[in-house]
This record gives C-alpha cells, structure tokens and sequence, in this order.
C-alpha cells in the first residue's frame, strides 16, 4: 500500500518523474519538511496511531557541525518526511518547508551539479552528523543558489557520503557500506526500539504545494532539465519524476478586514493570509 503525502500550504514547490535524453542520472525525492504549529506538532507526537503503527518514526534531535534541530521524523523505504515545532526554531515561521532531491549512486551529486550549472548553479558542502562525541561526514549538500527570492520552500540536492553507515551505527555482521536512500532509511529504522512489524506508510509518492508564478516558472524549469516530464491538470503544472510527483497549484491569498492597525506581526501572514488596515 502506497501512501500519498499531500501538501496545500502557500509556498513554492518542486519535483517529479520521467528521465529524457539528458545526461543526468536519476534524481529522486529524498524527504521534504513542514514547519508547523505547536498544538498540531504535540497531536502528532502523541497519536498513538501515527508514532506506533503508520510508520517508522521517531523524535530526534540532530547535532551538526553548522547547526542543531529536534523534529518528528517518519521514515518509508525510499523515502522520509519531517514536522518541526515552530516553537523550538524561531528563524522559521508555520508553512515554511523543504524538499530534498538525492541521488543513489556515489558521485552522481557532482553529475548534476555540472549539468544544472548554467541555469541553477549549486552551493555545495559536505554536512556532518554528530555520534558518539564526533561529528561524522554524513552527505554532500547542494543548495540552489538562484532559488526564488522571499521563497519559504527550500530546495536542495543530497548525496549521502560514502563512510557515513561504517561510522554512524555501524552493525555487526551487517552491510556498512552504501550511500542509497534506502540503505540510509534501513539503518535509521536498525537503531530504533519498538518499529510497527507491517507500517502503513511505504513512501512518499506525490506532492502538492501552492506557488507563486514566479516559483512555478523556475520550477517547471528545473524538472524539465532533470529530466521530468510535464503535464497541465486544470490550473496545476505537475511535474513528475522516477518515482514520485509534485503539483504546483496557484498561490491564494485571503485579506481580512480589522477595525484597528495592530502592534504586531499576524501569524498567518506567512500562510498567505494578510489583514487589510483601515483607512484614517
């Protein structure tokens, strides 16, 4: 049983499926994130359906060479998602997300990187996980330089490195080599007490987020170099890719009428949702 992920919130989006003539290797979905409210981050982690039976899923804090993060994180086979409490990082707001592309083949990061590099260049760094006292090299990072500006998506490109599963849990008799998704996700999955035997969620197999035109554009852009084919669905671009596709719907705003200007920034704003002042 497939599980689809779908996703509404005013944003930008990205992905999907079908490889053309380019000379780029496959590029897959890796995970994406959500940033969300308190109340909806603390029903979440406490269902007991969702932590016990819908998937592999865990609350973990990462500590990193650059930074640190603590999230609810629900791993498929190929595939992972993750929700953060907007009250445990005050540089994002609710609606704020990313999309991770990766590749399953060592040096396959670099391939893409040079093809893509005319039109989306790529800041690349090597991203290091904490264990044990040390920080390990965990993957290569490639994010999109010229990604739309006041965009609350972010998108980049992963490889993980070659010596993360002999460092990171290693397991004894096991296989400690392999930087594939899915040998990641079975290690995540290895480490973990109390796993559902038969989880529901498999993968994530499709996407739908709100763009702007701007976004659209770029997007829609980017898929076709990636080797992603296009389709219109009604007013949707969808956008798909080997194994899992993204629908970029129109962006909507709401105004609201309030009776007097307020001190402080509304938390819907970000949502798309904006006050209309009264006029003096």
């Amino acid at each position: 049983m497939k599980v689809t992920a779908t996703l509404g919130f005013f944003l930008l989006g990205m992905l999907t499926s079908n490889q053309a003539k380019s000379r780029l290797p496959q590029v897959f979905l890796n995970h994406f994130y959500v940033v969300i409210d308190s109340t909806t981050y603390k029903d979440i982690e406490q269902s007991p359906f969702l932590r016990r039976e819908f998937a592999v899923t865990e609350r973990r804090t990462t500590v990193r060479t650059d930074r640190s993060y603590t999230g609810l994180y629900f791993y498929g086979t190929n595939t992972y998602f993750e929700f953060f409490d907007v009250a445990s990082d005050t540089s994002r707001q609710v609606g704020f997300s990313g999309i991770a592309l990766g590749v399953d083949q060592s040096g396959e990061l670099q391939a893409v990187a040079k093809e893509l590099s005319a039109n989306f260049p790529l800041d690349q760094e090597t991203i290091t996980r904490q264990y044990n006292g040390k920080q390990l090299p965990w993957f290569y990072d490639g994010k999109l330089k010229d990604f739309p500006l006041g965009s609350s998506l972010a998108v980049w490109f992963m490889e993980y490195h070659p010596s993360f599963l002999g460092e990171w849990n290693p397991q004894p008799g096991g296989r400690n080599q392999g930087i594939s998704r899915k040998q990641i996700l079975q290690r995540y999955a290895a480490v973990l007490k109390d796993v559902p035997a038969k989880p529901y969620f498999e993968d994530v197999v499709a996407l739908t987020v709100a763009v702007n035109d701007q976004s659209r554009k770029k997007l829609a852009e980017l898929g076709k170099l990636l080797g992603y084919s296009e389709r219109i669905v009604g007013s949707a671009v969808v956008l798909k890719g080997p194994d899992m596709e993204v629908r970029l719907i129109p962006q909507t705003e709401v105004s609201v009428a309030v009776n007097r200007a307020m001190k402080s920034p509304v938390p819907w704003a970000s949502a798309g949702v904006h006050e209309n002042l009264p006029r003096v």
